[in-house]
């Protein structure tokens, strides 16, 4: 009678090493996006801080509205301050050299076309042009 040779238990492979290099390559893997992402001009669905982000898609030319309730209209549509904001932050970060078109409603206050070109001065947007009222309705 044949007796089968008793074989030794085999160890099991741990794991946690495997996970634990997985989780570096996420995270390696993240952070380099991250800064990929944020360095293109590609519109991602990125979380944003605020709640109300629309998204942005830059061009190369930028016509700014302002109507005569001192509203402002980027590209045909309605933009509050802060949105208007941080669209001038992008720009000044990504396309710095981007033409601004601006056209105001001449029923419009003044402080609202002067608060816009401080926005531009302050984000360093330089290449402004300003539209005679005939033109900023087309």
């Amino acid at each position: 009678m044949r007796v089968s040779p008793v074989s030794e238990p085999e160890e099991p492979q741990g794991m946690s090493a495997m996970t634990d290099v997985v989780f570096l390559l996420l995270i390696f893997f993240i952070v380099t996006m991250s800064g990929y992402v944020e360095m293109t001009l590609l519109e991602t669905g990125l979380p944003t801080s605020a709640a109300n982000g629309a998204a942005v898609d830059l061009q190369k030319s930028v016509r700014i509205e302002i109507a005569a309730d001192g509203g402002c209209v980027v590209n045909g549509m309605a933009n509050s301050r802060e949105q208007l904001n941080r669209l001038l932050r992008r720009y000044s970060r990504l396309m710095p050299d981007a033409e601004f078109l601006i056209g105001c409603d001449p029923e419009a206050k003044h402080h609202v076309l002067v608060t816009l070109l401080a926005d531009l001065a302050g984000h360093k947007l330089k290449n402004v042009k300003l539209l005679k009222s005939s033109e900023a309705g087309k």
